[in-house]
């Protein structure tokens, strides 16, 4: 049996930076500009580890892009 590494790194940083926009904008979107000041710095705080959990996978994902699997080194 060979060990097929062929098969493409997954994309989920995009994701990342979605949830992190999304979250961004929630307080606004929920509560129409008039949120507690506590729900605006969490809503800060979730979307700003969202936002840098995805570069710590884009940067897996373009290392993994860059290598390559073993067969073509």
């Amino acid at each position: 049996m060979t060990n097929d590494d062929s098969t493409p790194t997954p994309q989920r940083a995009v994701w990342y930076f979605i949830a992190g926009t999304f979250v961004f904008a929630a307080p606004v979107i929920f509560f129409r500009g008039s949120a507690v000041w506590w729900v605006t710095v969490v809503s800060l705080a979730v979307g700003l580890v969202l936002i840098v959990l995805g570069g710590i996978q884009l940067g897996r994902e373009l290392r993994g892009r860059r290598t390559g699997p073993p067969s073509d080194r």
